[in-house]
C-alpha cells in the first residue's frame, strides 16, 4: 500500500497550490470562492507511486469541467507519439461544476484519453452515468489524471484526502461485478467504484469501465486501457460538499425543467417494449429507475428474480440503451430485419455476463453479432479461427457465453474480435468480410459490416441500426460524424427546433441551416457533457437557455446564453487543435473516411448522399466553423477569439496552423 498525496507547487497553467487554504487562482477568484468546483486536480503517475494535487481553478473557468476539461488536460499531458495503451497515456476522469449538485440529470462523469477503440488511435471520450462522479467532487476533486504503468495489479482508493494505490492481486481476473463486491466490502457499501474486467485485463480494445450502478464507459476502450496500466478499479468515498451559490434559484430552475419525481410502481406481467421491439408476458417484476445522480427521469427499467438460463440463480439488474437487444434482432426501431431472437431470460442473462467481463454492448450488439449472423448467412466466415464460436447460433443462450468468453480471453477468433469488428475486418480482408451484400430478409439490401467510421457502428445515421431518419436528416449526423474521432451520436442527439428544420429540409445542401443547427448541437453537446448533463434531456431547443441558468445559479458567475456557447465553441476548437497537433487531422481524411458509409442507400427509401453537394456543405460548415475551406483547421483569428491564443501559438511552431 502506498499512500500518494502530496502538494503541487506548479505555477502557470493550473495556479500554485502552495498549502491547504491558500489557494490563489485567476482574476480574484481562488479555491476558497469556488462554487461549483472544488478547485482541485488529484494527478497520479501509476509508474513512480507518485501524485500531486493540481489547482484547476483557472482551467475550470475556462473549459467548465467533464469533456471541456479532459480536453485541455489532454493537450497538456499526451504526447503526440503516445499509443493507447503506452504509460505515457493519461486516463482522464472528470466531473463538472453541476455534478453532485441537485440539478437535474447531473450527475454524469466523463473518461478521456487516446482510446483503443478508435481507428486509427485517437483522443476521444466516454461518458458514464452513476454515482461515481458526485463521489469523486464530494472527495474533492474536479479531475483524475491517471498516468503510467504499476509494475503490478492495483486499485487506486480515495478518501478525501487520503489517496493510495492499494494491491489488486486478489482483484484481478474477477468479473466487474465481483470485484466490486469485495471492494464494497472492504471499503463500505457507499463506496463508489470505477472497476474493469477480465477483458479489460487483457487489453481488449472493445473492453469498459464499469460503475457499481451498472452504468458504462462503453465506447472508447478504456478499460483496455485502465488494463495496460495494470488497474483494475478507483473506489472513492468523499465526505464534503459542493457549494453551490444560489441554491433556492437552482431549485427553482430545477422546478422549471423537471417534472417532480414519482415514485415507480413495481410492474409484472405483460408486453415490455424496447426500442420498437416487445416481449410478452414477462413475469419478473421490475420498475423505472434512474441511471444517474440527481436524475428526474426513469428512463432504464430495473428486474429482479430472473433465472439464468445457462447458470443456476436468479439474478437483478437494469436494462437500457441498446442492452436489450441480446433479446432479440427482428424489428430495429420498427423497420423489418430479423437476425436473432433467444427470448428475454438469455438476453437478460448475455447482458449480465457482457457487464460482468467488460465488453462493450454497443460494439457488440450494433455492429459485431449482426456482423457475424449475415456473414454466416452469406458463407463468408471462411477463416478458420472462426470455428471457436460456430455454429453462429445466437438464438441459443449458450453460444452468447462462448462468444463473450472467446472475445475475454481472446481465444481463436476471439482474439482478433477483443481488437473490434473494424480491425478485424481490415485483417480479415474488407471485401469478403466487409462489403459482401447480405441477401436475407431485410426492406432494403445492406453489406454484412456495419462499421460507419473511425472503428465504431453506426448510429442514428440512416444505415445500420436506428436506421430510422431519413434524409435530409442523417445529412446531419454525417457533419458531425466527419470531425468526431469516435461514434458521436452518444450526446450529439441532433435536435432542433421546428423552425429550424423545415428551413433546412427545403433546400438540405445549400444555404446555412444545415451547418448552423450541426454546429449549435456539437457546441452544446460540449456544454452538457462539460457541466456535466444527460446526454439525452439536453438540449432543450425550446428553452435554451436553460444550461446557462443552471451554470449561473450553481457558479455565481452570470454568463447569459451567447456567452456559455462561446464556452461550448471553445472546448470544441480545443479538442480540434489537439486532433490537428497529435494526429495531423484534415478536411480529406475525415471526409473520405464518412463517404463510403453515406454512399450506401439508406434504409428507408435508398438514397445515397451527392458527395459534390455533400463539399459544398462541408464548406458552409467550416466557414461557419471559422477553419480553414482547405484544410479543416480552425485559424488562428478564430483560436484567438475563443481565448486560445496559446494553442494557436503551438500549432504555428509545428507548421499546423493554416
Amino acid at each position: 500500500m502506498r499512500s500518494l498525496f502530496r502538494a503541487s507547487r506548479r505555477p502557470g497553467l493550473y495556479g500554485v497550490l502552495p498549502a491547504p487554504g491558500s489557494h490563489a487562482g485567476k482574476g480574484g477568484v481562488t479555491m476558497n470562492n469556488l462554487y461549483g468546483w472544488t478547485g482541485r486536480i488529484l494527478n497520479m503517475d501509476l509508474s513512480t507511486g507518485t501524485s500531486e494535487v493540481l489547482d484547476s481553478t483557472n482551467l475550470v473557468q475556462r473549459f467548465i469541467g467533464g469533456k471541456g476539461l479532459n480536453h485541455r488536460l489532454a493537450w497538456e499531458h499526451i504526447p503526440a507519439q503516445a499509443g493507447p495503451f503506452d504509460p505515457e497515456n493519461c486516463l482522464l476522469i472528470s466531473v463538472g461544476p453541476l455534478t453532485g449538485t441537485p440539478a437535474p440529470t447531473s450527475g454524469r462523469t466523463e473518461v478521456g484519453g487516446i482510446a483503443a477503440q478508435t481507428y486509427p488511435p485517437m483522443y476521444a471520450h466516454s461518458g458514464v452515468g452513476g454515482w461515481f462522479g458526485a463521489e469523486l467532487k464530494y472527495a474533492g476533486y474536479d479531475s483524475l489524471i491517471i498516468t503510467g504503468r504499476a509494475a503490478a495489479p492495483v486499485y487506486v482508493w480515495i478518501r478525501d484526502d487520503k489517496v493510495e494505490i492499494r494491491d489488486a492481486a486478489d482483484l484481478w481476473g474477477l468479473g466487474t461485478f465481483d470485484a466490486q463486491q469485495r471492494l464494497k466490502e472492504i471499503h463500505g457499501n457507499d463506496a463508489r467504484i470505477l472497476a474493469i474486467g477480465p477483458a479489460g485485463e487483457n487489453r481488449s480494445r472493445i473492453a469498459i469501465m464499469l460503475t457499481d450502478t451498472e452504468n458504462a464507459a462503453g465506447q472508447g476502450g478504456y478499460g483496455g486501457v485502465a488494463g495496460s496500466k495494470n488497474l483494475k478499479a478507483i473506489c472513492v468515498k468523499g465526505t464534503g460538499k459542493v457549494r453551490v451559490a444560489h441554491p433556492e434559484e437552482l431549485l427553482r430552475i430545477r422546478r422549471d425543467l423537471a417534472p417532480d419525481p414519482k415514485k415507480s410502481p413495481e410492474e409484472r406481467g405483460g408486453k415490455w417494449i424496447y426500442d420498437k421491439e416487445s416481449v410478452d408476458n414477462v413475469p419478473y417484476p421490475r420498475n423505472r429507475t434512474s441511471c444517474t445522480h440527481a436524475c428526474d427521469r426513469a428512463c432504464w427499467f430495473e428486474f429482479r428474480g430472473v433465472p439464468r438460463r445457462t447458470r443456476p440463480g436468479l439474478h437483478a439488474g437494469r436494462w437500457g440503451c441498446i442492452g436489450p437487444y441480446t433479446i432479440g434482432w427482428q424489428h430495429p426501431m420498427g423497420y423489418d430485419w430479423p437476425l436473432w431472437f433467444q427470448g428475454f431470460e438469455g438476453g437478460f442473462e448475455a447482458t449480465e455476463l457482457m457487464n460482468q467481463y467488460g465488453l462493450n454492448e454497443w460494439e457488440l450488439l450494433a455492429g459485431m453479432v449482426p456482423w457475424l449472423v449475415m456473414g454466416d448467412h452469406e458463407g463468408v466466415l471462411t477463416d478458420k479461427r472462426f470455428d471457436v464460436i460456430k455454429p453462429i447460433t445466437p438464438n441459443k443462450p449458450e453460444w452468447w457465453v462462448t462468444l463473450i468468453k472467446a472475445i475475454t480471453y481472446r481465444q481463436g477468433i476471439g482474439d482478433l474480435l477483443a481488437e473490434g469488428v473494424s480491425r478485424a475486418i481490415a485483417e480479415l480482408g474488407p471485401e469478403q468480410y466487409g462489403e459482401t451484400i447480405y441477401q436475407g430478409e431485410r426492406k432494403r439490401p445492406t453489406r454484412i459490416s456495419l462499421q460507419e467510421a473511425w472503428g465504431y457502428a453506426g448510429h442514428w445515421s440512416g444505415r445500420g441500426i436506428h436506421a430510422v431518419r431519413e434524409f435530409p436528416h442523417w445529412l446531419l449526423e454525417a457533419l458531425v460524424w466527419m470531425t468526431a474521432t469516435r461514434d458521436p451520436l452518444d450526446d450529439t442527439h441532433i435536435v432542433a427546433r421546428d423552425e429550424w428544420m423545415e428551413e433546412f429540409n427545403k433546400n438540405p445542401y445549400e444555404g446555412t441551416k444545415g451547418a448552423e443547427i450541426a454546429i449549435w448541437n456539437e457546441n452544446r453537446s460540449e456544454l452538457k457533457s462539460s457541466l456535466t448533463l444527460c446526454d439525452w434531456s439536453f438540449p432543450i431547443p425550446t428553452k435554451s437557455d436553460a444550461e446557462s441558468r443552471l451554470f449561473s445559479a450553481v457558479t455565481g458567475m452570470e454568463l447569459d446564453e451567447k456567452g456559455l456557447d462561446m464556452i461550448g465553441e471553445r472546448n470544441k476548437n480545443m479538442q480540434r487543435a489537439l486532433l490537428v497537433r497529435n494526429y495531423g487531422r484534415d478536411r480529406a481524411g475525415e471526409v473520405a473516411e464518412i463517404m463510403p458509409w453515406f454512399k450506401r442507400p439508406d434504409a428507408t427509401r435508398g438514397i445515397v448522399i451527392d458527395e459534390e453537394k455533400f463539399n459544398g456543405l462541408v464548406d458552409t460548415y467550416y466557414t461557419l466553423r471559422g477553419w480553414d475551406t482547405k484544410t479543416g483547421r480552425p485559424t488562428r483569428a478564430t483560436l484567438e477569439r475563443l481565448e486560445l491564443g496559446d494553442v494557436a501559438a503551438a500549432l504555428e511552431a509545428e507548421e499546423k496552423l493554416p
